[in-house]
């Protein structure tokens, strides 16, 4: 009444919370904040100011420029107030949420794991049916991939033993048998017309959208909210990164690629790889698999194998590195020291240090992981030791082995480098974290490439044979005495990012899909 009022009168921190007024079931007191919010501009015009025990007006708000200015001045008291009030009692909110979640489904971990069952018994289901198949689309920075493939011939390749992480030591696996195997549609236009380009790129497509018996899985870069499928942030566009607006709708991944919303399921690229590096139907708990591409992707397990979700607000804490997520994180490697080799710094590696990435003109001036750890940082090994570009004529062989084996140790070295001095004390030694990572996996187009070299520096010498524990190589650096050993997973399979999309897209035809997202 008196903030109604206008008087100027002081009020005690005390006075804002009283006994009675208590948030149910917890015992917290009920904090006020919202009377302040609505208060007039009568009230911020008296000039309060939050003391150490009284309300007051801030300097700057003693004399309101408009009702507007004086609202904004009301907020932010109580703001403060509320954030004082949840400091104080931190110690009873965490109690109270613990007890939380043992009374309300979807909460706690008891939920995570009844809705792991959900998905692993929706996708066992969807794999049975004979008329089942999936279109799947792999849109990322070289462009736009797609392949089908048959419900039957996945349920085939994938391990249905009840223990999913006995698939992931499997050495020779099997390859999975497309009923059309993986293309390079190449680099699409971007938001506007992709729909056109898509299905003049894929003449079956037409057919599929009126057969009820296909259905459609996409793992796309940018952050995706799986519900609905809205892209949140950024459209990868198959090669032409487009940022969405922010005053505009955001649009869905279904309605950009022209496909049937109640058919067409989405997920992170990251996520994707993660889903599809095990040959498993859930991945390994405590994993992170980190997808070598144009840039990094990485997607996780909490320790209970539910994928943890980066556009989710508690969980995207999980995916930082020095403070910005993984992808993006800055990183300077050790990329200078082939420059400083004789004959290093020539006119080739000039170029690739002054080629433009991801929309920046001078990309190394302030380097970040997907730069140096991506292709672009392979593509400076090769120049800066004189080796040959990954091409079609140097896939396999061993005299490519050989001729690309600088360069590829050398990228290799770079990525230990970044995984025992980053990623290893944040991820899978630091105690605070909920959910240390205990296993690695490799996955993308540049690590399928490079494998049998890359995990020769990677991988602990004497631990690549098959049926041994693989662990992550300590590479001389003294961290490595006092972390945890990582498990390194053999490579995972090829096209494991449409592999994902399609067992996120079984699950989604089948109603369990939401089972597979840590809570």
């Amino acid at each position: 009444q008196d903030l109604q009022s206008g008087s100027s009168h002081r009020y005690p921190m005390s006075s804002l919370a009283a006994p009675s007024q208590c948030i149910a079931g917890t015992g917290l007191p009920q904090h006020p904040a919202s009377a302040l919010i609505i208060a007039p501009a009568a009230a911020a015009a008296q000039g309060w100011r939050c003391g150490p025990r009284e309300l007051r007006p801030p300097a700057h708000a003693r004399r309101p420029r408009s009702d507007h200015h004086a609202r904004s001045c009301m907020m932010l008291v109580g703001a403060s107030l509320a954030s004082r009030h949840l400091l104080r009692h931190r110690s009873r909110i965490r109690k109270s949420v613990r007890q939380m979640a043992w009374t309300f489904p979807g909460m706690g971990n008891e939920a995570s794991s009844s809705g792991l069952d959900d998905f692993r018994r929706t996708v066992r289901r969807e794999l049975d049916d004979g008329e089942r198949a999936l279109r799947v689309f792999d849109i990322g920075g070289s462009g736009v991939k797609t392949a089908l493939v048959s419900a039957r011939e996945l349920g085939k390749f994938l391990h249905d033993d009840g223990d999913d992480t006995a698939a992931s030591q499997a050495e020779e696996p099997g390859a999975l048998q497309w009923a059309e195997a993986s293309s390079l549609l190449g680099i699409a236009p971007g938001h506007d017309g992709f729909e056109a380009w898509l299905r003049a790129a894929v003449p079956s497509l037409r057919e599929e959208l009126d057969d009820p018996r296909i259905c459609f899985g996409v793992s796309v870069g940018g952050t995706v909210h799986h519900a609905s499928g809205v892209l949140v942030d950024w459209w990868s566009g198959g090669g032409h990164p487009q940022e969405l607006s922010p005053f505009l709708p955001k649009p869905t991944v279904a309605s950009i690629m022209g496909l049937p919303s109640e058919r067409t399921f989405v997920l992170h690229d990251g996520e994707a790889h993660l889903l599809g590096c095990s040959r498993c139907i859930l991945p390994p708990p405590g994993l992170a698999c980190l997808a070598i591409g144009t840039g990094v992707g990485l997607g996780l397990t909490d320790s209970r194998g539910a994928i943890v979700d980066p556009s989710s607000g508690p969980s995207m804490g999980q995916f930082y590195l020095n403070g910005a997520p993984l992808s993006g994180a800055p990183y300077k490697g050790v990329w200078q020291e082939w420059l400083e080799r004789p004959g290093g710094l020539n006119e080739r590696s000039r170029r690739v240090l002054t080629s433009e990435f991801a929309n920046s003109s001078t990309p190394w001036r302030h380097p970040w992981v997907s730069l140096v750890l991506g292709r672009r940082g392979m593509e400076l090994a090769e120049a800066a030791h004189a080796c040959p570009e990954l091409g079609a004529d140097h896939f396999e062989g061993q005299e490519a082995e050989e001729s690309r084996g600088p360069a590829v140790r050398a990228f290799g070295r770079q990525w230990l480098h970044f995984l025992r001095t980053a990623l290893v004390p944040q991820f899978c030694a630091n105690p605070r974290r909920r959910d240390p990572t205990k296993m690695l996996c490799f996955a993308g187009g540049v690590a399928a490439r490079n494998w049998p070299l890359l995990q020769e520096v990677l991988v602990e010498a004497g631990a690549s044979e098959p049926g041994q524990h693989r662990t992550l190589a300590s590479g001389g650096f003294e961290s490595a005495r006092t972390s945890p050993l990582v498990e390194v997973l053999p490579l995972a399979p090829d096209g494991s990012a449409l592999i994902g999309a399609a067992i996120y897209a079984l699950a989604g035809i089948g109603g369990g899909s939401t089972g597979i997202w840590a809570r």
